[in-house]
C-alpha cells in the first residue's frame, strides 16, 4: 500500500485558552505531523520521519501520534536533544502568530545518515516544508530524502509554509526555497507566500514565475483562506474552489489539512496529478478544512473522510 512519509518538525504547540490569554495548553504541533494526522484520519498510511527528544514532551508526542494512527516506525528518538516549543498567539479572527523556543531541538537534528533510501517505493509521497530548512542536519536529511524519493518513483510534495521568525534573513529563506523547489512534483503556497517568494502581486504572473523555478512541478496549489483555493498545472490552466462555509475558531492546521486531504486521495488512487484529478481531491480538502477551522488545535482536529463528506 502506498504511504506518506512526512519529514520535519513534531513539536509542542502551547495554545492559549482564549485570544490574548497567557494561559496555555500543550498540544502536538508541527506541519509535517499535522499532514500525517490528516492522512491517517482519512484511512491512509502516514509515516512520520523525524527526530523526537527522549524527554517527557517527546514521549507525549510519540504517544499522541500513535493515538492518531500515525506510523512511528521511522521516527528517531535522541536523548541528546530537547523538544522544540512554539507558543501560539491566537488572534480575534482565528488567525495566529508563532513564537519559537529552540535549544538543540530534536526536530532540527535528523542526520542524513539516518535516511535509508530503501524506505521509498513507487507511488509513495514524501512531504516536507520550509520550516525544517534553516541550516541544520535535518535540512540535509530532507535533501537526501527528496533525491532518493524522486529516484524511486515517489511523489514529492513541498509546502512552502513561510515562518520568517525562524530565519536569519528573508534572503536565506528565499534561497532555501529555490534550492528545494526543483525536487517537487507538488508545490503548495498561500497567496501571501506566492507574492513573497516571487515578488509579484498578480497571481497568474506569480504562478508563471514559480513554475519556472520548479521544473518538475506538475501541480501548484494556492490557498487563500476565506477566498478559497486554486490549482494550476504547467500550462497555467487553473481549477478553483471557494472555501466551504464554517465558523472560524482556530485556523491552526488548515493548510496542512488541505494538502493532507489531497495526499490521502493520491495514495488511495482516487486522484492523480492532473487538474481533473486535483479538482476531486480539492472538493474533499475544502470540506475537511472547514471541519478543522471550526475546532481548536491542529492534528487532533483533523476529520475523518466521513466527517468531511457529511459536513452540512
Amino acid at each position: 500500500m502506498p504511504k506518506l512519509i512526512s519529514m520535519g518538525d513534531c513539536i509542542i504547540d502551547f495554545l492559549p485558552s482564549a485570544p490574548k490569554s497567557v494561559k496555555f495548553e500543550a498540544k502536538m504541533g508541527g506541519a509535517p505531523v499535522n499532514v500525517c494526522a490528516a492522512v491517517a484520519k482519512m484511512g491512509g498510511r502516514a509515516c512520520f520521519f523525524g527526530k523526537l527528544a527522549a524527554d517527557a514532551f517527546g514521549r507525549f508526542l510519540k504517544s499522541e501520534m500513535e493515538n492518531l494512527g500515525i506510523d512511528t516506525s521511522l521516527t528517531v528518538v535522541d536523548a541528546e536533544c530537547k523538544t522544540g516549543l512554539a507558543f501560539v498567539d491566537l488572534k480575534e479572527d482565528g488567525d495566529r502568530d508563532f513564537f519559537f523556543y529552540r535549544d538543540v531541538p530534536a526536530d532540527a537534528n535528523l542526520s542524513p545518515d539516518e535516511v535509508d533510501e530503501g524506505i521509498f517505493e513507487n507511488g509513495d509521497v514524501l512531504h516536507f516544508c520550509s520550516v525544517s530548512l534553516p541550516e541544520s542536519p535535518t535540512r540535509h536529511a530532507i535533501r537526501k530524502a527528496a533525491g532518493c524519493a524522486r529516484e524511486r518513483g515517489a511523489v514529492v510534495s513541498f509546502d512552502v509554509n513561510v515562518r520568517l521568525n525562524l530565519w536569519k534573513s528573508e534572503d536565506a529563506l528565499k534561497a532555501a526555497i529555490d534550492e528545494f523547489l526543483p525536487f517537487a512534483d507538488i508545490v503548495k503556497v498561500t497567496d501571501e507566500e506566492l507574492a513573497f517568494i516571487t515578488g509579484l502581486s498578480d497571481e497568474n504572473e506569480g504562478i508563471k514565475c514559480l513554475i519556472g523555478r520548479a521544473p518538475a512541478a506538475k501541480i501548484i496549489f494556492v490557498t487563500k483562506g476565506e477566498k478559497g483555493s486554486a490549482a494550476y498545472d504547467r500550462t497555467l490552466s487553473r481549477t478553483a474552489l471557494p472555501a466551504y462555509p464554517a465558523e472560524v475558531v482556530d485556523t491552526t492546521g488548515a493548510g496542512d489539512c488541505f494538502i493532507g486531504s489531497v495526499i490521502a486521495m493520491l495514495l488511495s488512487k482516487e486522484a492523480e496529478l492532473s487538474l481533473d484529478g486535483m479538482r476531486k481531491a480539492m472538493e474533499l480538502a475544502v470540506r475537511a478544512c472547514a471541519c478543522v477551522i471550526s475546532k481548536k488545535g491542529g492534528a487532533p482536529s483533523m476529520p475523518t473522510r466521513q466527517e468531511a463528506e457529511e459536513l452540512k
